[in-house]
């Protein structure tokens, strides 16, 4: 009688297990071509305002126009790369001072030309968009600008609850998160649980989802917020053209001469800062105070 029932209950449990309609999918791209071809099937498929579309923006949508401050550098900096800094290469306040600095810096360019365009043409079909950085709502500034001087602005496709304008957010969960002319700034969490996050904070719910970055380790996160849901089908795309034009013409993302240039160049730039603002060098504490 036991196994019976443990067998009834078993039966009883698969029965009740939702089933995978929309397995979650991950495909590398080098070219947003592909993740168009993708939007224009899944538009076709549930229409337009059931596909949101969300994307990265460093290494995605923009690039830096100098190995100085750009991700490779930070991947370098935080020792993700082949090539390692030594201990006299690594910058000091990373994340408090340097960071935003080289932001403020450095101009940034399309990773494609087309991009802006193929942006201008999701919006006007009636998808919407955010745009979800790892970057902190401190270097929001830099970050809108740039944006808008490379013809990118989410703001008339922006998340918003239905049938109300976008809303305007700072909050702070294990670091500070802010949403405000589409963009989304983590302070690098989790960006599957921030997607998931502003979709109940919004009350938003579509048929389809297009993801886009050029980090595995964001890929991941978002494969798994997304593997076991049967209500919405995900597709999430690699894009690695950065990475992968760089290994096509140096033999590798970041070669030494790239790396030495890198910490002489920083080097160069902070002497410079300290000899014309001495009081940047009077101690050792950062000066930004988060």
């Amino acid at each position: 009688m036991a196994l019976a029932i443990v067998l009834s209950l078993s039966v009883t449990a698969c029965a009740n297990v939702p089933q995978q309609d929309f397995p979650t999918t991950v495909t590398k791209v080098s070219a947003f071509n592909d993740v168009n071809a993708a939007v224009t099937a899944l538009n076709k498929r549930y229409g337009a305002d059931q596909v949101l579309i969300v994307s990265d923006i460093d290494n995605t949508l923009l690039t830096s126009t100098s190995d100085l401050g750009g991700d490779i550098w930070y991947q370098w900096q935080r020792e993700k790369l082949a090539i390692k800094p030594t201990e006299d290469e690594k910058v000091a306040c990373l994340f408090e001072d340097t960071i935003g600095l080289l932001y403020e810096l450095a101009p940034m360019q399309l990773t494609e030309q087309n991009v802006p365009a193929l942006i201008r043409n999701w919006q006007q079909q009636g998808n919407t968009m955010v745009a979800l950085t790892s970057r902190a709502p401190k270097y929001r500034a830099a970050t809108e600008r740039e944006l808008e001087r490379r013809g990118i602005d989410f703001t008339p496709s922006a998340l918003a609850p239905l049938g109300a304008s976008a809303p305007v957010f700072k909050e702070m969960r294990k670091r500070e998160v802010s949403y405000m002319e589409g963009i989304l700034m983590t302070s690098g969490l989790n960006k599957g649980e921030m997607l998931n996050g502003i979709l109940d904070k919004m009350q938003r719910k579509f048929k389809a989802i297009v993801f886009v970055d050029d980090s595995q380790h964001n890929i991941d996160n978002m494969f798994d917020a997304f593997k076991n849901r049967n209500d919405v089908d995900m597709q999430i795309f690699h894009y690695d053209k950065v990475e992968a034009d760089r290994e096509a013409k140096y033999g590798s993302v970041l070669t030494q001469q790239q790396a030495d240039k890198m910490a002489s160049d920083w080097k160069m730039l902070s002497n410079t800062l300290n000899r014309i603002f001495p009081a940047r060098a009077l101690n050792s504490s950062c000066l930004s105070v988060n």
